[in-house]
């Protein structure tokens, strides 16, 4: 699944249905970079898939280690 058809399908089923990586492409456009500043929310998607993290994981990483997170974008 791409960064594009995640969102889509959480566009479509909306976040209290969308699976997981569609979940975590919402949260990625709509709040990550209010948290962790200038991050690519694609990249860190990616990079959060890649590591096998769920939205929670990445939540949780938002608010206790925002400085890992931006890490995440070169783990793709």
């Amino acid at each position: 699944m791409t960064y594009e058809e995640a969102l889509k399908d959480s566009k479509k089923a909306g976040a209290a249905h969308a699976a997981d990586p569609a979940l975590m492409a919402s949260f990625c456009e709509g709040t990550l970079q209010l948290l962790c500043g200038a991050v690519s929310p694609r990249l860190v998607w990616a990079g959060a898939q890649v590591r096998g993290m769920s939205t929670t994981d990445l939540a949780a990483m938002c608010a206790s280690r925002p400085h890992e997170v931006a890490d995440l974008q070169w783990a793709a």
